[in-house]
């Protein structure tokens, strides 16, 4: 999956942290949507600024997406746009 642009995780209620950091070496990845994945938290959504070819992030309803997280994001990843 080295080569996946767009992943959709939309309301996948578990989908976790440590789920997260396999999708780290997805240096493809230019769109991912976890919108509504309840058990993500603040700590491990920040790993994803990892993704620094990342154009789209969706984290509409997601608990762990928290004010401090969006300006982390938006300090970190510029040229992604965060839908909070």
């Amino acid at each position: 999956m080295s080569s996946l642009r767009s992943l959709y995780l939309r309301w996948c209620c578990q989908v976790q942290d440590f789920g997260l950091k396999h999708l780290l070496s997805m240096g493809s990845l230019r769109l991912l949507s976890l919108a509504g994945c309840p058990l993500l938290t603040t700590t491990g959504l920040s790993g994803l600024v990892q993704l620094q070819e990342l154009e789209e992030l969706e984290l509409t309803n997601c608990p762990g997406a928290t004010p401090e997280l969006f300006k982390y994001f938006s300090q970190h990843l510029p040229c992604c746009m965060v839908i909070e």
